[in-house]
């Protein structure tokens, strides 16, 4: 089994800025889909759905307690919100739950340009999954 690394913050925005128009952005988008860690059908639950999103997507999150870091694995029946997961993992990876929690991840996202070229409902859909992220954070941590 070949294991895909995500790229880094960096090279994330790097590569978006050697995308020559939105098509191109597009296409990598997807390409980033196919190299999280996907959640095995198994997972595909009620409590691992994020509810509200057109596109059918869970989302699972387990915290390191060794240094706090979250774990994330992602599966959606949409290749683009696939990718736009990978993007969040992306922005999140090598970050405390606390510093998730706070995190201006919109920012990154506009840096970005997502936000001039994703629909409405897509934009609503990434808001969705961010606060979904957010509030299971938040219910793990104070157990």
């Amino acid at each position: 089994m070949v294991i895909n690394i995500l790229p880094n913050q960096n090279i994330l925005k790097a590569n978006f800025k050697r995308c020559n128009n939105w098509e191109e952005r597009y296409l990598y988008i997807i390409e980033l889909g196919h190299k999280i860690s996907i959640l095995s059908p198994k997972h595909h639950s009620l409590k691992n759905l994020i509810h509200g999103c057109q596109s059918q997507v869970w989302i699972t999150l387990k915290i390191d307690f060794s240094n706090n870091y979250v774990l994330f694995k992602g599966y959606s029946d949409s290749s683009i919100v696939q990718g736009l997961l990978a993007i969040i993992f992306i922005f999140y990876n090598n970050k405390t739950y606390n510093k998730i929690i706070n995190f201006d991840i919109q920012s990154c996202f506009k840096q970005l340009s997502l936000d001039k070229y994703l629909s409405l409902s897509r934009l609503q859909g990434i808001e969705i999954i961010i606060n979904t992220i957010k509030k299971k954070l938040i219910k793990l941590t104070n157990k």
